[in-house]
């Protein structure tokens, strides 16, 4: 399996000749007011990647973007759902084959695994992550997810991960603009939980993601940190990490 980091939370897989879009996102414009402008270059991928099989955590637009879907998603692609989310995406795509599996049932085709397993949205939405796995590779695919009791369960259950990609930003939110109360606590996991997390996994590596690319001083304020910091935590959790820079391949 090849691995290549996209924008933000955003990975492409390469796997028995197929390509599979997690959380693929080009435009971060409706955001705009609460996340603020990129600070670093935004990829643009639409134009050369057509895709097989395009997946997502949950439907905030920083995770889910429909013109990538309707751009990229080959006209035998499918888009594999989760369940809870089947309504609200049958809302915004039409005309797109679906595949939709429930929590912990496992899709398998061209020799290709795709399972959604529990996660936890840091503003009570509704979200998956997601396990994929081919003969050599197992990935698990953690949206932004925050904290929450079933890291060891699914560590447990899923066994051989190879590579977690988990949010690492702990961002505090000020959603006050769209209706949300304000809470000081992190909406996605900060970089020990996120250590942490990938360890209860029994992942070989932590790939951070869901990090860098936004900070707005009034709505959108993450937990930053350097590679000393990545080193250090490392250290004390006992758990290894590959950083993937934005466009990077592996």
């Amino acid at each position: 399996m090849e691995i290549q980091k996209l924008n933000w939370a955003g990975i492409k897989l390469l796997s028995n000749g197929k390509t599979i879009l997690i959380d693929a996102v080009e435009d971060f414009s409706y955001y705009k007011p609460v996340l603020g402008d990129a600070v670093e270059q935004v990829i643009n991928f639409s134009d050369h990647v057509q895709a097989d099989y395009i997946l997502f955590t949950h439907l905030h637009l920083d995770h889910f973007d429909k013109g990538v879907i309707k751009k990229c998603l080959k006209n035998d692609g499918k888009l594999i759902v989760y369940s809870e989310l089947e309504p609200l995406v049958r809302k915004h795509m039409d005309g797109v084959e679906m595949v939709v599996l429930g929590l912990d049932e496992t899709f398998n085709e061209n020799g290709i695994a795709f399972k959604p397993v529990f996660a936890m949205d840091g503003v009570g939405e509704i979200q998956s992550s997601w396990i994929v796995e081919d003969a050599t590779t197992k990935i698990f695919h953690g949206g932004d997810t925050i904290w929450h009791n079933q890291f060891w369960k699914l560590g447990k259950e899923n066994k051989d991960i190879d590579y977690a990609f988990l949010p690492v930003n702990g961002v505090v939110v000020n959603f006050e603009i769209i209706g949300l109360e304000y809470s000081p606590v992190p909406a996605s996991l900060n970089l020990k939980e996120a250590f942490a997390a990938a360890h209860l996994l029994h992942a070989k590596k932590l790939v951070p993601i869901h990090y860098g690319l936004f900070t707005h001083e009034k709505s959108y304020i993450p937990q930053l940190f350097d590679d000393k910091d990545l080193k250090r935590v490392s250290d004390e959790v006992g758990q290894e990490y590959m950083v993937l820079k934005d466009g990077e391949c592996y």
